[in-house]
């Protein structure tokens, strides 16, 4: 194909929502579309949640969109999505929603230290210990002073909320889009696969460990 041979653009419809914004790519070339945020979303350590994006989409029959990672936001956070690629059918026309699960623990906090000596600093100055205890009893309204779980020793930030939190704000790129060709297909039961073609044997790393 000829470098200026215009390429065939699928039309996706759209439906942007209260605190939506439209995907957008970072570069001409990009093939994922940013999704942002379209309100708030507070994750503590060790939880799972769910990310609103404020959009709607309707896809050509026979594509999907595809939901991945940024990998800068992966790299600089303990934020995961869990479920990756995530997949949004041609036919689905609810809004667009990304799970994700903030992987740190409290008790990843030795080792961060050991990594980035520097959050000493900042636990000292801009953040007060508190039992985990007394921080479950004050969130949840129910004194945990039954001997269930072993107490220990976390920090707060300034917001109240254990340091190791993911803070989403409306407008954060969380994720991206990428609209990808998905094909229907037909099965054909057979006895003995062996028969439609040769079998390389093996699986899982079986040919090789490179």
């Amino acid at each position: 194909m000829k470098e200026n041979t215009p390429v065939h653009k699928p039309k996706v419809y759209i439906e942007v929502l209260d605190g939506g914004s439209l995907p957008r790519r970072a570069s001409a070339e990009a093939s994922g579309y940013d999704l942002t945020a379209s309100k708030p979303c507070r994750i503590m350590p060790g939880s799972t949640g769910l990310i609103t994006t404020g959009i709607k989409i309707a896809l050509p029959l026979g594509y999907e969109a595809q939901i991945r990672p940024r990998s800068g936001l992966a790299l600089k956070t303990s934020l995961r999505i869990p479920n990756s690629p995530g997949t949004i059918d041609s036919d689905y026309r609810d809004e667009i929603k990304i799970i994700i699960h903030n992987q740190f623990l409290f008790s990843s906090l030795p080792d961060l230290l050991l990594q980035k000596p520097e959050l000493l600093d900042y636990l000292q100055q801009q953040c007060r210990k508190s039992s985990y205890l007394a921080f479950l009893s004050a969130t949840s309204g129910k004194n945990q002073s039954h001997n269930l779980i072993q107490d220990f020793d976390i920090w707060l930030e300034e917001d109240g909320l254990p340091f190791g939190t993911i803070r989403i704000n409306q407008g954060d790129r969380v994720a991206q889009m990428v609209i990808s060709k998905s094909f229907s297909v037909e099965f054909e039961l057979c006895d003995n696969l062996a028969s439609v073609r040769s079998n390389r044997g093996g699986g899982f790393g079986s040919t090789g460990k490179n």
